[in-house]
């Protein structure tokens, strides 16, 4: 596997600042691509360092909402093309195997982030392009800055979707709708990605955050279960027959009954109060 430019331990300098940044505010985390030189371009780094901050934020019980974003002017401008061209250069290079191993690293970290119990959120900022388009798609939603812009990018250097491009992008515009886009590969600016139903609002760029983070506060106010459940059930809602996808809302309903928030949620109903839900 090929070292990024910016991971030579031995070379002179100041330390190398992480490919991924969270910090947390009032249980939501902000969650930040950091490679803004190369566009936040997902090296073998950078995804290992994504895929470790989502599994950590999965086990933090207090967490309520993730807020994913790029560092300078960009989302994401997808794989990194650097260090696909290294890697190739040298012809007896396994190409094969690396290719493998760089999409199972993907695909560990789309499934973390999809595993997440709460929602998430891409601000994107800039261009989202191949991978880094993918990696918006596979959030729960989409806020975008009148900057912003969605690059399919594969057919540019002759390859197929990765990061689950092909599975998300039916399910946010519908097949035969996804299928031109996928053939066409058009760029998709801000408007046309808010006509397209690929992002809820398109904001001004020195407020994509702020937006993105009121809006999360707003979904936390809902109990945890509810959130989980609705997350579960939506993604696995059109591969299962309905007898199943009904025997799992059943068992979802039957857990949350037995929740102190549930409980909570029916005596404030009763009282006419706003219930706080905790998670309990």
């Amino acid at each position: 596997m090929a070292d990024s430019p910016a991971r030579n331990a031995t070379s002179p300098g100041p330390p190398i600042p992480p490919s991924v940044s969270v910090t947390m505010r009032d249980g939501i985390a902000v969650l930040l691509l950091n490679r803004p030189d190369y566009g936040n371009a997902m090296n073998t780094a950078l995804l290992e360092e994504l895929l470790a901050a989502t599994e950590v934020l999965a086990r933090d019980p207090a967490l309520r909402g993730v807020l994913m974003s790029g560092a300078g002017k960009a989302f994401s401008l997808g794989g990194d093309i650097r260090e696909f061209h290294q890697a190739l250069s040298d012809d007896t290079f396994d190409a094969t195997a690396y290719g493998d191993r760089l999409t199972h690293l993907l695909k560990r970290t789309v499934l973390a982030i999809r595993a997440l119990p709460c929602p998430v959120l891409a601000a994107v900022n800039g261009q989202a392009a191949g991978a880094g388009f993918s990696l918006a798609l596979a959030c729960d939603l989409r806020l975008a800055s009148r900057r912003a812009s969605f690059h399919f990018a594969y057919g540019a250097i002759g390859a197929s979707t990765d990061a689950g491009m092909a599975w998300f992008l039916p399910r946010a515009v519908g097949y035969a709708r996804a299928l031109e886009l996928l053939l066409e590969q058009p760029v998709i600016r801000a408007p046309q990605a808010l006509r397209e139903g690929l992002v809820s609002a398109v904001v001004d760029p020195d407020e994509l955050v702020e937006a993105g983070l009121r809006r999360l506060r707003e979904l936390a106010q809902a109990a945890p279960h509810t959130i989980r459940s609705a997350k579960r059930l939506l993604d696995r809602s059109l591969s299962l027959p309905l007898a199943d996808h009904l025997e799992l809302e059943r068992a979802d309903f039957a857990t949350g009954v037995a929740s102190r928030d549930m409980r909570h949620g029916i005596a404030s109903l009763l009282t006419g109060e706003w219930p706080e839900f905790r998670g309990e």
